[in-house]
């Protein structure tokens, strides 16, 4: 994961991929790559496939992490956007690599693209 700074015009000093979800009470974003890996090796997900449902399941896995894991009910607007474009940057960046590890790859490039957006939009 990259430590990258975002300085958005809506958050006061920067916004890193590690604390961009500080403002949902989530101190460091490694609490979601982990409940995101876990939820999808409940579900017997544990290799990669660059295919729609792969995406539905990862998707959902964060979800459920992100709700899991914050106070508030329901996902915001702008935590839904974001979600929505890692997606379709995931998507991209690993279309042609079937070989990729769930762990170690796809799921942190997942959640460095969301973090990204997410510093952007709040």
């Amino acid at each position: 994961m990259t430590d990258e700074k975002f300085q958005t015009d809506d958050s006061p000093g920067e916004c890193t991929t590690t604390e961009s979800f500080t403002d949902h009470d989530i101190e460091d974003g490694s609490t979601l790559i982990q409940r995101s890996y876990y939820r999808l090796a409940e579900a017997d997900r544990t290799e990669f496939e660059p295919t729609e449902p792969f995406f539905d399941a990862l998707e959902s896995a964060f979800l459920w992490a992100y709700l899991g894991t914050v106070r508030e009910s329901g996902v915001p607007d702008h935590v839904e956007a974001a979600i929505d474009d890692a997606r379709a940057h995931t998507v991209a960046e690993f279309a042609d690599r079937p070989d990729a590890d769930l762990r170690t790859d796809v799921i942190p490039a997942f959640y460095r693209h969301l973090a990204d957006f997410h510093c952007a939009y709040r």
